[in-house]
């Protein structure tokens, strides 16, 4: 260590050695500790003329150097020989020299690109004076938009900084990632106000150039970490190296004022060296073309101020002793070189303190747009280069013709001279001419200037395209509005179009996390124990321990959404989901927060309600509950069955369909009936396994104790969902049942034909009156009077009554036959004009409200309904009866005999209650339709050849036809839906508590066929009343016998798509009933 020479080689004493060292060493803040044991080790010379001591170590001198406790990263260049510095000096130059030739005509490529960013006002003379030298802005433009999306994206107005936990999470380390986080961005928005600045210059760099270049450290003078963007031109890399952690050397290029190196001097950062005075420097060819263009610098030899040129590099070097390695291999420095001067101002380790790899400390960070053949990335001078020269020439063509055809030119004879000058003439503007006898319009020729040329118009268009598609297509996407469709769809398309974008922004996360860490080490190495600061509304404070690498800091945007718009297509498609799934599926509160924060939004918590608990209600109250949007839930002890019944009759309810708050009720109540139907499971679960607990062996399980009690509630529940269909007694139950059904039916078809019979009797005796009518004119006329009233009032009064029975009849040519026999009897009764005036017998029917003609059809239609029903009385007593084997069922003549009464009356009671039902649909519908109809008795002759014409229309009056092409079966050829929309509108009519049971099983089976002609009836009366638009009709056709309204009805409400056959089988039938 040679800290001043006497070549005179004087020793003096140690002690005077010593304090001269400590002196020294206290200077450059070293402290040297020298025990007795090291003395000898000092060769300490005097100069007597001025006393200046030397102090020089001997051949085995390491234990002075090792006894000396220094800052690690001090600067080493106070403790070299001059000769040894200058050596590093040189290797420097030459490292730095070879870096920058080497790429320098990558560099004249940026020199030639920047001219195509059209940012300087030019004015040319060539072609001719005026000519376009507008530049097509392909570049520029989406240079642009990417620094605008990048710099959202990448820092947002709450800070680019998120914090997460490394290893196992606890409370302590949440606190400490929060702290962390609220610092950096309070750093980053606040403490270091130039970060914005120079992060938007190096996204402007980045997609022109492709790479760009970013420095984070400690600066003395200012007290706090530094974070600039360093020009491509004054940061040289080897091409040859991937990255800057794998790179042997790099080179930092800084212009230095003489002001600004001597703050650096006296903060310790550079030896205190003479260096002469500034001089005028050059700066990168890159920087100077840019300011060119921009008009910023001057075209002067000397543009800008004298400044010390330094270069910092770097660099792994093996020092001279004692710095060297043991092993001879070389570590990581950091060496700053005055160019000009060529000395060594610092040099300082690059490791952290007590690392045994001497792994280099990154103060650096690279941004690339896309990586390219080596270190230096692409950008998009590389891409749309050749694209923007080819439009700019178009558009400059263009231009250009479109000014000649404008303005044409042309050639004139000599003799011709315009007064005045050759400016253009102006709109409305004569002027002279002298021509001296020429003739004007051959004097002067204008040159053929075509218009500009559409080809050359639509290359343009398609250079400007292709280079637009390539860049970014996202704007197009969202501003397209044909793309608006499905969320997932628009998602799909703002992923495609935003791929180029999307895997930008993955590197740029990359880079700026790396940003950070940096900047997270220098907090951990520079930051006192305890840092408190202040934000809005708040006092905070930092721990230096905070940053000891268990909270990882990454930037606060996502890699995988590289836009607003993705992040807003995302969010709906997760609240579209969620509204598509069962509830309780999603968290809805989270995804309609994350709705709100893709929206921008701040703080959306202030617009989301604290979720409500459920209470206990019953059914009605749930239903009101889901509607208003609170929630709802089942709850152990309360009536399931009640609440499943009252919840699925307000799902089913047609009039609800149309509800647009069904859509949103709909998914709450269909999940709190199954709660219901699970709770209700687990309530006999339980109930059965207590029963069964003094039951079972005492080795079984609880598992098959649940099994057991499993079994026997499925099979409880299918006899109650199928009558005990699937019992054998209740086989034979049936049977005998249908047995009594079977003998009631013969009696009422004996009945029937003792009525047949009368009838015939009636007529052989009216015809025998014609053969007499003569002699006994009167009498005989009075008796076949009193016959036919007493025949009518006796099948009027009878039950069911004729109009009644009629609707569950069929007409046929029989009937229609013994009706117009009936008739003729009646005219040649009442053609008798001796004792009863003309219209005798029709006033006497009408006094009876009886029409007899159609009284005697509805009776020859009864006779072939009961045809029919005595031909399936046939085919089931060709079914086979199970015989049962059981000892606790006796089959007596008393028992049988008492279950055929019970069966009698519930069938009594069955079809007293569908007559009911009948009467109450009229009941309910008809005064709606009009006052007095209920009374009126011609509403129901009407209304029951309504029924007869749909009947016959549909069917031919056949219960069992089926449509092969379709689900439409039955008398009114009811399709499956449409069949479950009548009974629905049955329930509307009657009450749902009041819908008989095979009502209830047609919902489930959805088969016309299945039902009985009474019961098909009924279900077309409730279904006709309540079709839309059917009032205005049915009042027409009840009311006023209006037969158009009746066919009209069938047509638009009933069949609803009437062909040309249908027309024509309208046609038909309309003229059989004389309509």
């Amino acid at each position: 260590m040679a800290i001043e020479k006497n070549p005179n080689d004087i020793s003096t004493p140690i002690d005077v050695a010593k304090d001269k060292l400590n002196n020294q060493s206290e200077a450059l803040g070293i402290d040297v500790n020298i025990n007795e044991e090291q003395e000898e080790d000092l060769a300490v010379n005097v100069d007597p003329a001025t006393g200046e001591v030397e102090m020089a170590l001997n051949e085995d001198s390491g234990k002075v150097l090792a006894s000396i406790s220094e800052d690690f990263y001090m600067n080493l260049a106070d403790l070299m020989e001059e000769d040894q510095l200058e050596e590093i000096s040189n290797t420097v130059l030459d490292n730095y020299q070879s870096d920058k030739e080497s790429r320098e005509e990558w560099e004249q490529t940026f020199e030639r690109g920047f001219d195509l960013l059209g940012l300087k006002l030019e004015e040319t003379t060539e072609p001719f004076d005026g000519a376009c030298t507008a530049t097509h802005p392909l570049i520029i433009e989406n240079a642009v938009k990417f620094q605008s999306k990048a710099s959202q994206e990448l820092f947002p107005s709450k800070g680019p900084v998120k914090t997460q936990i490394v290893g196992a999470q606890s409370p302590d380390k949440e606190k400490q990632a929060q702290r962390v986080k609220d610092f950096m961005n309070y750093q980053l928005t606040e403490e270091m106000p130039e970060y914005f600045d120079e992060f938007e210059k190096m996204l402007f760099h980045l997609p022109l150039i492709g790479t760009a270049v970013k420095k984070v450290y400690y600066d003395e003078t200012l007290g706090r970490p530094i974070s600039e963007f360093i020009p491509i031109d004054q940061f040289h890399v080897s091409n040859l190296v991937s990255d800057l952690r794998r790179a042997d050397r790099y080179t930092h290029v800084i212009y230095r004022s003489e002001n600004d190196l001597r703050k650096d001097m006296d903060a310790g950062m550079y030896s205190e060296l003479d260096l002469g005075d500034p001089e005028q420097t050059e700066r990168g060819n890159i920087t100077s073309k840019a300011e060119q263009i921009m008009g910023l610098s001057a075209y002067d030899e000397n543009p800008y101020d004298p400044s010390y040129q330094l270069l910092e590099q770097h660099l792994y070097l093996d020092l001279p002793e004692p710095f060297n390695s043991p092993t001879g291999v070389a570590y990581p420095y950091i060496v700053t070189v005055d160019k000009s001067s060529k000395k060594v101002l610092s040099i300082r380790r690059n490791w952290n303190d007590g690392d045994a790899r001497f792994v280099k400390r990154e103060h650096f960070v690279s941004y690339k747009f896309v990586p390219g053949f080596g270190f230096y990335g692409l950008g998009l001078i590389h891409f749309l280069g050749n694209l923007t020269m080819s439009a700019t020439a178009a558009m400059r063509a263009l231009i250009d013709a479109g000014q000649f055809s404008n303005l044409p030119g042309g050639f004139k004879a000599r003799g011709v001279r315009v007064v005045g000058d050759n400016s253009p003439i102006m709109p409305g503007e004569f002027r002279d001419v002298e021509s001296t006898g020429l003739d004007l319009g051959k004097s002067i020729v204008p040159l053929p200037y075509k218009e500009p040329s559409q080809t050359l118009y639509q290359m343009l268009g398609f250079v400007a395209t292709a280079g637009q598609k390539f860049a970014d297509t996202t704007d197009q996407v969202v501003s397209d509005a044909s793309n608006y469709g499905p969320v997932g769809t628009t998602l799909a398309l703002l992923e495609a179009s935003g791929k180029f974008f999307s895997a930008i922004h993955k590197r740029l996360h990359k880079s700026q996390r790396d940003e950070f860490k940096i900047l997270a080490r220098i907090n951990h190495e520079f930051l006192p124990t305890a840092y408190p600061y202040d934000i809005i509304g708040q006092s905070a404070e930092i721990f230096k321990q905070d940053f000891d690498g268990r909270i990882d800091v990454v930037p606060v945007s996502d890699p995988n959404i590289p836009s607003n718009s993705h992040r807003l297509a995302q969010a709906q498609l997760m609240l579209q989901l969620a509204s598509q799934s069962p509830p309780g599926t999603f968290n809805m509160p989270e995804i309609n927060k994350a709705v709100l924060a893709a929206a921008n939004v701040d703080n959306p918590d202030r617009f989301i309600n604290t979720p409500q608990q459920a209470m206990q209600q019953d059914p009605l109250a749930d239903i009101m509950s889901a509607t208003r949007g609170q929630p709802i839930k089942a709850f152990p002890g309360q009536d399931h069955d009640a609440h499943i019944a009252v919840k699925t009759a307000y799902l089913q309810d047609p009039l609800n369909g149309a509800n647009p708050i069904m859509k949103m009720v709909e998914p709450i109540l269909m999940a709190n009936v199954r709660e219901h139907m699970v709770l209700r499971f687990q309530e006999q679960m339980g109930g059965l396994m207590k029963a069964q607990e003094g039951q079972v062996d005492q080795g079984a399980s609880l598992t098959m104790i649940m099994a057991e009690s499993a079994k026997q509630i499925l099979t409880a529940n299918q006899l109650a969902a199928q009558g005990g269909v699937n019992s054998i007694e209740q086989q034979n139950l049936d049977i005998q049942k249908q047995s009594v059904i079977n003998r009631k039916e013969r009696e009422d078809k004996e009945l029937a034909l003792e009525e047949k019979k009368i009838n015939i009797d009636a007529m052989v005796e009216a015809a025998k009156i014609e053969e007499s009518k003569k002699e006994k004119n009167d009498n005989l006329t009075a008796k076949v009077v009193m016959d036919l009233l007493k025949l009518v009032d006796k099948q009027k009064f009878q039950e069911g009554g004729f109009v009644e029975q009629a609707r569950a009849m069929q007409p046929s040519s029989v009937a229609q036959a013994s009706a117009e026999e009936f008739k003729q009897a009646a005219d040649l009764a009442v053609k008798q004009p001796i004792l009863q005036p003309k219209g005798f017998l029709e006033q006497a029917f009408e006094a009876q409200r009886i029409d007899p003609q159609r009284a005697i059809k509805e009776r020859m239609a009864a006779e072939l309904a009961e045809q029919q029903r005595m031909e399936a009385e046939r085919e089931m007593a060709r079914a086979p009866i199970i015989p049962v084997e059981r000892e606790d069922i006796v089959e007596t003549e008393e028992e049988v005999e008492k279950i055929s009464e019970i069966e009698r009356q519930e069938r009594e009671k069955i079809m007293k209650s569908d007559d009911e039902i009948l009467n109450a649909i009229l009941e309910k519908n008809l005064p709606r339709l009009g006052e007095g109809l209920l009374e009126d008795p011609q509403v129901k002759v009407r209304l029951n050849t309504f029924d007869q014409f749909h009947q016959e229309m549909e069917s031919n009056f056949n219960p069992k036809a089926k449509n092969p092409k379709s689900t439409a079966a039955g008398l009114y050829q009811f399709t499956e839906a449409s069949l479950v929309t009548a009974v629905n509108r049955l329930a509307n009519t009657i009450g749902e508590d009041n819908l008989p049971q095979w009502a209830i099983e047609a919902r489930e089976h959805k088969d016309a066929r299945k039902l009985s002609e009474k019961e098909q009836q009924i279900l077309f009366y409730a279904d006709m009343f309540q079709k839309k638009g059917s009032d205005n009709l049915l009042k027409k056709v009840l009311a006023e016998g209006d037969n158009d309204a009746m066919i009209e009805y069938y047509g638009k409400l009933h069949h609803t798509d009437v062909d040309k056959p249908t027309q024509k089988r309208i046609d038909k039938i309309r003229k059989k009933y004389e309509l």
